[in-house]
C-alpha cells in the first residue's frame, strides 16, 4: 500500500486520507487480460473512492491489452489514418456511411463493434478497398469533389511514394567496389539531377554519363562516390545498372521534370530543372567535381558525350550489362 493526499470520501462526507490498493483483473470480455489496476481507500471507512487520474489509468491500461488481445484498432491509428489522407472525422464518417458521432466515440476510446473494427483495420491496411470506397462516396454524394480530389491526390502519393521505398531497396547496396563505398543517397542524386539540368541542356540519353563521370572523378578525388549508384556497360556508354534511370526520372519529379517531344519517329526527353535544388548537401570538394564535370560537358553533344565515355577503360575492358568497377575511376582520361 502506498499513502497519498487526502480526497472526498462521499461516504465519510468529508476530506479524508486514502491509501492505493493494487487488485488484479484476470478476465475481460472473454480474455485473460490479467492486468493490475490501482483502486483508492478511504483510510477511514475502507471503501472504495472513485478519482478520475486514477480510474482513467486503469481504463487505459486494461482497454489497452484488450485491444492488443483481441486485435482491436487503437483511436491514434485511426487518427494517423485520418491525417494520412488530410480527412476530418466527417469526411470519414461519410465514406464509411456511419453515424455522425461513431467515429468520434472510437478516437476517444471507446471499443468499436466487430464489424466496425474489422472495416477499419481493412482499409488502413488496404488502400484500394478504400479507394473503392471513396469513389462509392463521391459518386452517391456524401463527400464532395473538394474531398474526393484531396484523397485522390493522396492515394496517388501514396502509391508513388510506396514505389519509390521499392526503387530505393533496389539500388541500395552494401558499401563496395560497385558503389563507390557509398550506399545510393537519393536525396543527393534528385538534387544533382536538378543542379546539372540548371545548367545545361540535359537529354535523357545524356544524363547516365553526365552522373557517371562526376561519380567516377570524385572517387578518384575523393575516394567515395558522390550518389552511391552503380554503373553496368551499355552501348553508348556507362549507364544506371538495370536501366534504372526510367525509373527515377518518373518518380523523383519535385526538383526536375520532362519534357518529350518526337523528332525523326523518335521520342526526344529533357530534363528541365524546378530549380529548387539544395546544394548544402553536397561537401565542398564534390561541388568542385559536380561544376568540373558540367564544365567539361556542357557545351557537347550527346554523341560527343557518349564517344568520351567510350574512350574510358571502363567501357573499353566491360562487356555489356558487366557492373562497372569505381576501380576504373583511376584511369579516368576526362580532365
Amino acid at each position: 500500500m502506498n499513502f497519498m493526499n487526502t480526497v472526498y470520501c462521499p461516504i465519510c462526507k468529508s476530506e479524508e486520507n486514502y491509501t492505493i490498493e493494487k487488485r488484479l483483473i484476470r478476465e475481460f470480455k472473454g480474455y485473460d487480460v490479467n492486468v493490475e489496476e490501482k483502486v483508492a481507500v478511504c483510510k477511514s471507512c475502507n471503501n472504495d473512492i472513485y478519482i478520475s487520474q486514477i480510474e482513467n489509468e486503469n481504463f487505459n491500461k486494461l482497454y489497452g491489452k484488450y485491444r492488443e488481445l483481441a486485435g482491436v484498432i487503437a483511436p491514434e491509428e485511426i487518427v494517423e489514418f485520418r491525417n494520412k489522407y488530410g480527412i476530418s472525422q466527417r469526411e470519414l464518417t461519410s465514406i464509411l456511411n456511419w453515424g455522425k458521432m461513431t467515429l468520434n466515440r472510437y478516437e476517444h476510446g471507446s471499443i468499436p463493434n466487430t464489424s466496425n473494427n474489422d472495416i477499419i483495420k481493412l482499409i488502413i491496411s488496404k488502400e484500394n478497398i478504400f479507394n473503392e470506397m471513396v469513389e462509392d462516396a463521391y459518386h452517391d454524394n456524401r463527400i464532395t469533389e473538394k474531398t474526393y480530389k484531396k484523397i485522390k491526390n493522396r492515394i496517388q502519393d501514396s502509391a508513388k511514394d510506396e514505389l519509390k521505398k521499392i526503387m530505393v531497396n533496389t539500388l541500395t547496396n552494401k558499401e563496395d567496389e560497385y558503389n563507390g563505398y557509398r550506399k545510393f543517397d537519393i536525396e543527393k542524386l534528385n538534387n544533382l539531377i536538378s543542379y546539372i539540368a540548371d545548367n545545361v541542356e540535359l537529354y535523357k540519353t545524356s544524363l547516365n554519363k553526365y552522373l557517371w563521370f562526376i561519380d567516377f572523378k570524385n572517387f578518384k578525388e575523393n575516394i567515395r562516390s558522390v550518389t552511391g549508384l552503380r554503373y553496368m556497360r551499355y552501348t553508348f556508354g556507362p549507364i544506371i545498372e538495370d536501366f534504372k534511370y526510367e525509373e527515377l526520372l518518373n518518380f523523383l519529379d519535385d526538383k526536375f521534370y520532362k519534357e518529350e517531344y518526337e523528332d525523326d519517329c523518335k521520342i526526344i526527353t529533357i530534363i528541365r530543372s524546378k530549380g529548387n535544388y539544395d546544394l548544402s548537401i553536397f561537401k565542398e570538394e564534390e561541388m568542385e567535381v559536380i561544376n568540373n564535370v558540367i564544365s567539361l560537358l556542357k557545351e557537347k553533344s550527346c554523341t560527343e558525350i557518349s564517344n568520351l565515355s567510350h574512350k574510358e577503360e571502363a567501357w573499353i575492358k566491360n562487356k555489356n550489362k558487366d557492373l562497372i568497377s569505381y576501380e576504373y575511376a583511376y584511369e579516368l582520361k576526362l580532365s
